[in-house]
């Protein structure tokens, strides 16, 4: 075999690791997540496209802020992989205003509420849905993990982890306006107001804040529960049905079963059953304590 045969093989895998480093270094994915973590926030990725984690990998528990980690990451899924940031500990979190269907507009939530906010000079992101992501940063003397998740129809805190831009999902992009995060403004009152479930004078509020609304339940049952929420939503819709007085356990579960079976990304039956016997548990216990 001649030297340029031998060569050959050899050349064309150099070629693929300078292919590959070219796009790593022409990479807004890349380039902004350095950005990101130069910040001060750890980073993960995403499948392309999607907000679903890479098979194999364990989605946000492989955030870091360590470039030459990440760097690895683009290598090995590839360049163009979404990227999502960790809110928790980092001081920041973001207010999600869904505008899907018009019962489940948050800007209609707020205005219904008497909530007239100014988002021009905040920290903002549009997802490819329509949404509306507006970062805050939170006093230093609120524990965000007192706040609630669901503060109304088409409204969440986030508090924990995030899809950030230039992200695309379903070929539409996160698009980031306005400043970076780290000048994001601090929490306003009404936000605050409206995520802390803090009791009135006089009212002890002994019943149960529910987690998600009727109508997210009922889209939990016609589409299945979301990606990203699967854990939480299971849970949830159990434990709202089994709260029900003489409903037959085994009833629900097959109901769950079905329902994650409609999911964009169904959960394994085995951690369905693992999150339901948690729910069932959960439920009991209450019920010997006499809540409801």
């Amino acid at each position: 075999m001649s030297e340029d045969k031998k060569k050959a093989p050899e050349q064309k895998f150099g070629d693929q690791v300078q292919e590959a480093n070219k796009n790593i270094i022409n990479s807004k994915y890349i380039i902004k997540s350095h950005d990101l973590i130069q910040q001060g926030y750890k980073v993960y990725l995403l499948a392309q496209g999607t907000n679903t984690p890479y098979k194999g990998s364990r989605g946000h528990l492989d955030a870091t802020d360590n470039v030459r980690e990440l760097t690895d990451m683009f290598l090995k899924y590839g360049a163009n992989s979404n990227i999502g940031i960790i809110l928790k500990d980092t001081g920041l979190v973001t207010l999600d205003i869904d505008r899907h269907t018009p019962d489940k507009n948050g800007l209609q939530t707020l205005k219904q509420l008497g909530i007239t906010p100014n988002f021009d000079d905040e920290v903002v992101e549009t997802s490819p849905r329509n949404g509306i992501h507006v970062f805050y940063r939170v006093p230093d003397d609120l524990d965000v993990t007192s706040l609630k998740r669901n503060i109304g129809a088409g409204l969440e805190l986030v508090t924990d982890k995030i899809t950030v831009a230039p992200s695309v999902k379903g070929g539409v992009a996160y698009k980031h306006f306005g400043k970076s995060f780290n000048e994001a403004s601090m929490m306003p009152k009404w936000l605050i107001k409206l995520a802390s479930n803090v009791p009135t004078h006089g009212d002890k509020q002994k019943k149960r804040v529910p987690r998600y609304s009727i109508d997210q339940r009922i889209n939990m049952m016609i589409n299945g529960f979301d990606v990203g929420e699967r854990n939480n939503q299971i849970m949830s819709f159990a434990g709202w049905l089994l709260s029900i007085r003489n409903i037959d356990p085994n009833l629900v579960y097959e109901l769950v079963q079905k329902i994650n079976s409609y999911s964009a990304v169904p959960l394994s039956d085995k951690e369905v059953n693992t999150i339901f016997r948690s729910a069932y548990n959960r439920e009991v216990k209450r019920a010997s304590m006499g809540g409801r």
